[in-house]
């Protein structure tokens, strides 16, 4: 797996329509309004509602970059049409001696679709395979989380298994059962 701090100057990811980039101050609004989202907040993991606009800027100002640099994770602000961010897509729990890491996305609720949602995870997917060299890209979802599976499904995650009681959602910290699904390489569509 080639390190996250060895690209340099990351250029935006897109397809025309969806774009991935890394995340900026001015995305603070974005993050601020998901943090509080009731479906992202149901639906993610580790998700800390910022209480203001400050708070969203001192973290994109420090916590994404420095998880970049140090290899951690790799965060993105989803924008549509070139415009603001309308969600997040991430890849994270990296481990280099194995290629693989774990996606995720949230989009705001002006964002959803499946459209939407299946063009983020696939960049995110893509960056991971070609810039990163990954082998496996994981994820899980929330058992009862049927639409995030259409769109891992659309884009070639298979399900890999179940999990009683692993996700724990950021609304109550409530454990849920959990669907892992995995992407190769030559299956991403």
């Amino acid at each position: 797996m080639r390190p996250l701090s060895s690209l340099g100057e990351l250029q935006p990811l897109t397809d025309g329509e969806v774009s991935l980039r890394r995340p900026a101050v001015e995305d603070a609004a974005t993050l601020l309004a998901g943090t509080h989202d009731p479906l992202v907040r149901e639906f993610m993991q580790a998700v800390f509602p910022h209480p203001d606009l400050a708070s969203a800027e001192r973290w994109l100002a420090t916590v994404p970059p420095r998880l970049w640099e140090d290899d951690v994770a790799a965060y993105f602000s989803v924008v549509l049409d070139g415009g603001r961010a309308a969600g997040w897509a991430e890849l994270v729990d990296m481990r280099p001696e194995e290629g693989v890491a774990e996606a995720s996305i949230w989009l705001l609720p002006e964002a959803r679709s499946l459209r939407i949602a299946a063009s983020a995870l696939r960049l995110v997917c893509r960056f991971g395979f070609e810039q990163l060299q990954l082998r496996r890209i994981d994820a899980y979802a929330a058992a009862d989380n049927m639409p995030i599976q259409v769109v891992g499904a659309y884009i070639g995650f298979r399900r890999a298994g179940f999990r009683p009681r692993l996700f724990r959602n950021s609304r109550n910290h409530a454990l849920r059962d959990a669907v892992y699904a995995t992407v190769v390489p030559e299956d991403l569509c």
